[in-house]
């Protein structure tokens, strides 16, 4: 087996396609999947389960995809190793889209001014993709809600941060109990998100859907449809207070329900860190804890 053979299971993993993997790497689709063929005849398994024209990893395969992972990562890591002896190696880090509106930009303007020569690529998206990115090693460390694959990953709780519930300024609605909810449009973020995860628990454990009328990542287009009173908003409490203007909006109570959103410091078991790496890691564990938005604010939260 060569590093090539891993880099080819990875896409087509990734892309649940033979096609698309084969696009994307520049290969003929007949060398992936001769690639993928011996790669189960050398570990005498099924990575795949081919049903409908459609590729589903199996058990075998996601195993394999962790191991690959960190295989390939530490062959190129090996790079950033020995070049790295004056640190202004590149850092990769992801931010959840409530901490790249608050906690996120303070913390690399601040570590810009103290490492200046250390570059640093910052990636905002959804908890979900960028937990993804980390197991991918597409990304070094990350500010995000509480990662699923636990096992994976170094997690240090950073701060935690309220939900709101947010109405039309012009609504008769002031309070709420979950049931009455159940039966309201709601305006959402996109699946993937720590918010939206947040909202599907709480109705799963009502045992009753919630109405969605509108989701989307673009929090801004969430607010101006809650002002025209398309719905009731649900959000965290940093995003609401980094809006300049809250004008035609008012906080709605949720009765017997006040949920906060834990947001992590995270990173791969696996990672090797770097000179510049480490820098990072220590300002950051010397300048994040508690630097959170407010979360002793009185509010009327979900």
């Amino acid at each position: 087996m060569t590093l090539r053979h891993l880099e080819i299971f990875i896409e087509v993993r990734r892309m649940e396609s033979i096609t698309k993997a084969a696009n994307n790497l520049n290969l003929a689709q007949p060398a992936v999947s001769r690639a993928i063929r011996e790669l189960e005849s050398f570990y005498g398994t099924q990575l795949f389960e081919r049903m409908n024209r459609k590729l589903y990893v199996s058990p075998a395969g996601e195993q394999l995809f962790l191991y690959a992972n960190s295989i390939i990562s530490q062959f190129y890591e090996a790079k950033d190793v020995l070049t790295d002896h004056n640190y202004a190696t590149k850092i990769r880090i992801g931010s959840n889209i409530s901490c790249g509106q608050s906690l996120v930009p303070k913390l690399l303007k601040s570590f810009g001014t103290a490492f200046p020569d250390i570059p640093v690529y910052l990636k905002v998206s959804n908890s979900k993709e960028i937990e993804e990115a980390l197991l991918l090693n597409e990304l070094d460390f990350a500010f995000m809600d509480t990662p699923k694959k636990t096992e994976y990953f170094y997690s240090q709780k950073i701060c935690e941060d309220q939900m709101l519930m947010l109405g039309a300024a012009d609504s008769p609605i002031s309070s709420l109990t979950l049931d009455q909810l159940s039966a309201i449009p709601l305006l959402v973020r996109e699946s993937g998100s720590g918010s939206r995860q947040m909202v599907d628990r709480l109705f799963a454990q009502n045992g009753t859907p919630p109405v969605i009328a509108m989701e989307s990542s673009n929090v801004y287009s969430l607010k101006e449809m809650c002002r025209a009173g398309f719905g009731i908003l649900i959000l965290t409490q940093c995003m609401a207070d980094s809006w300049p203007d809250r004008s035609g909006l008012k906080e709605i109570h949720l009765q017997g329900q006040c949920l906060s959103r834990s947001y992590c410091f995270v990173y791969h078991k696996s990672k090797y860190l770097t000179k510049s790496m480490k820098h990072f890691l220590h300002f950051a564990a010397k300048n994040v804890k508690g630097s959170c938005p407010r979360t002793d604010k009185k509010t009327s939260a979900v």
